[in-house]
């Protein structure tokens, strides 16, 4: 799959955002940079194309990441139907890609190309899930997988309605609420992909994974529980800089966080199970998390 290295160039309404502030093209054959819309950028149609264009990438890697754990001895149908979805996702991500943003006329024809291969994925997800947790499938994905990507796809479906509806803006609640609970479970899934000689850092992302339960409900009371059970783990730029509330500071620190992780990843500093592709993948989501952060304030 293509990334924004394409000879395409990039429409003057995005940000092209790399792992570092200012690099436009990937630091590794792992690394896939985000284009997003511009700050202040409210054109319906650069959202719509900036939103597809992620989604229909990270829906056909969790279809990747699904065939990677579902050995053909023990899985070879539901293995098959995967790598069906990654071709779908894929050959989608390329049409839009190469397209550019619609014209504003166009947006909910554009968007609805999105909803039925979403739509067919979230029952795909909902029947593995079902089938992992009772015993009939026996896959090397956990059940929460199943859960935290299909939760993943059912979002993008009602963002693609909302855009569809000619509404591009975020909401903080919204917000706040889906994706602390998606970093939370990313933090427990790191945990369980480490080395277990990785002590430290299992520690840390366990420690993460409280911090973000306790702020989903974006309250003073929930601030204040991270603050006084998990000092320090994921929102020590609090200390630096006081006027940064606690989901933003959450935000940015998981992002530099992965950001590293992957990296240590890559170099073999860090002793796990964790396919760089979905180190990248989460790294990728803690971007978006801490971008739609911003345009909700």
């Amino acid at each position: 799959m293509s990334q924004a290295g394409s000879n395409r160039s990039i429409p003057t309404t995005m940000d092209v955002l790399g792992r570092s502030p200012g690099a436009s093209a990937p630091e590794s054959g792992y690394e896939k940079v985000v284009i997003l819309p511009k700050m202040r950028e409210d054109d319906l149609a650069a959202h719509a194309w900036a939103d597809a264009r992620f989604a229909a990438d990270i829906l056909a890697e969790h279809a990747l990441f699904f065939a990677l754990l579902m050995p053909p001895e023990l899985a070879a149908k539901e293995r098959a139907e995967a790598l069906r979805f990654q071709t779908t996702f894929g050959q989608l991500y390329e049409r839009i890609d190469s397209a550019g943003p619609p014209a504003r006329s166009d947006v909910k024809t554009f968007t609805a190309q999105m909803t039925e291969p979403i739509k067919e994925f979230i029952d795909y997800k909902a029947r593995l899930g079902e089938a992992q947790t009772t015993g009939a499938l026996r896959s090397l994905v956990w059940p929460l997988f199943f859960d935290h990507t299909r939760h993943e796809a059912e979002r993008w479906g009602r963002r693609f309605d909302d855009l569809g509806r000619g509404e591009s803006g975020f909401e903080r609640k919204e917000v706040v609420a889906f994706w602390t609970n998606i970093m939370d479970e990313h933090s427990r899934f790191v945990a369980h992909l480490l080395d277990p000689d990785e002590f430290e850092l299992i520690e840390k992302a366990l420690s993460t994974a409280h911090v973000f339960r306790h702020l989903a409900d974006d309250s003073v009371g929930g601030t204040v529980k991270a603050l006084a059970q998990e000092p320090g783990t994921v929102i020590d730029s609090l200390t630096s800089n006081p006027d940064i509330d606690a989901v933003m500071s959450a935000a940015q620190t998981i992002l530099d966080f992965k950001t590293q992780a992957v990296r240590d990843i890559e170099a073999g500093r860090i002793k796990s199970i964790i396919e760089p592709r979905l180190a990248d993948h989460v790294r990728r989501e803690a971007l978006k998390f801490l971008n739609e952060l911003k345009r909700a304030e």
